[in-house]
Formats: C-alpha cells, sequence, structure tokens
C-alpha cells in the first residue's frame, strides 16, 4: 500500500479559544508519520515532513470535505462495495476521472502535459464549488441511479452531534452500504 503523500489537520479558532483537531485525526495523523518512518533507509537520510499552516475559508472547506465525501458514495456504488472502505488509490482514480469528465481533461503529449481542465486548488468560493456538486450529482448520481449523500444530514451529524468529520463520513457511508445491501436483496 502507498503511503500518503499529504495530510491535512483543521483546527478550529474563535476569539477565546483554539480547538483542536478530533482525537482521529491525530491519531491519522501519527500513523502518516509512523508509515513515512518506517520508509527511512538510514540516519544520514532522513525523511523530511513540511508543515505549512494555511487559514482558509470555512464554508470553502465545508465543500471541498462534502465533494471528497461523495465521491467515495460513488465509488462504493460503482465497485458494489457492502462493506468494505474504498482505498485511497481507488478514491484517488476515481476524483481525476471525475474531474476530467465534470471540469474537462488533460492533453498528454509525447514531452509534456497540457492542462486543460480547471483545478479545484483553484476554486476561490462557495458557489464555485456548489456548481460543481450539483454537477456531479445531476450527470454523474442520477445518471447512473446512484443515491448522493444528502448534505443536510451529514452537516447535521457535525454541527449538531459534535461528530468529526471523519466519524460523520464513517456514519453516512455505513448507512449507504446498508441501503444498497437492503435494495440488492428486495431485487
Amino acid at each position: 500500500m502507498p503511503i500518503l503523500k499529504k495530510i491535512e489537520l483543521f483546527y478550529k479558532l474563535t476569539q477565546d479559544s483554539i480547538i483542536s483537531p478530533y482525537q482521529e485525526a491525530i491519531a491519522r495523523k501519527d500513523k502518516f508519520i509512523a508509515d513515512i518512518q518506517k520508509t527511512v533507509q538510514a540516519e544520514y537520510e532522513p525523511k523530511i515532513i513540511k508543515v505549512t499552516y494555511e487559514l482558509v475559508n470555512p464554508e470553502i472547506e465545508k465543500q471541498r470535505r462534502f465533494f471528497h465525501t461523495a465521491i467515495k458514495f460513488y465509488a462504493i456504488q460503482n465497485e458494489d462495495m457492502f462493506e468494505e472502505e474504498p482505498s485511497y488509490e481507488l478514491l484517488r482514480k476515481y476524483r481525476e476521472e471525475l474531474l476530467d469528465e465534470l471540469l474537462g481533461y488533460d492533453v498528454v503529449l509525447v514531452t509534456k502535459t497540457l492542462r486543460k481542465r480547471e483545478s479545484t486548488k483553484d476554486f476561490k468560493n462557495v458557489q464555485q464549488w456548489n456548481d460543481l456538486i450539483r454537477l456531479f450529482e445531476e450527470t454523474v448520481f442520477e445518471k447512473a441511479g446512484y443515491y448522493f449523500p444528502d448534505s443536510k444530514k451529514f452537516w447535521t451529524l457535525i454541527e449538531d452531534e459534535n461528530m468529526s468529520y471523519e466519524q460523520a463520513d464513517r456514519i453516512i457511508k455505513q448507512r449507504l452500504q446498508k441501503t444498497i445491501k437492503a435494495r440488492l436483496h428486495h431485487e
């Protein structure tokens, strides 16, 4: 299994406090570091991890995270995964394929690749994310007859139930898998 190249932790800042990431996110970061440490060949050839702090728009970040949840929903249904978790590689493959389908594609030439599609890194406002998510739902999910994640239920779990993103993602993934398994047994 390849090692992740990047991991993100989110701190919430208020006027009076700093709210650290949930324990699950901290554990994921610790595993990330331990996995990289296992690849160190010798003391004189250390690996370096770069830590960057970046202020992000919380609404844009919410949309980006929800988009990744929708990709997971697509992968689960497209691969008929009733219990297992889609691998990082599978999610990455689907993300690239779906972004190519929704935003255009890159042209691979002999010596270089020309970027012909927009990058989600260039999305600077919530409306761009809303448009992409709506396009994803209408052109991919509806066409395939797949269930699309309910954003209101998803964010209610996080905000009202005080769950981490990872916990809410896991719960709605399990609900989806239970639903598609039940649907399959009724057909």
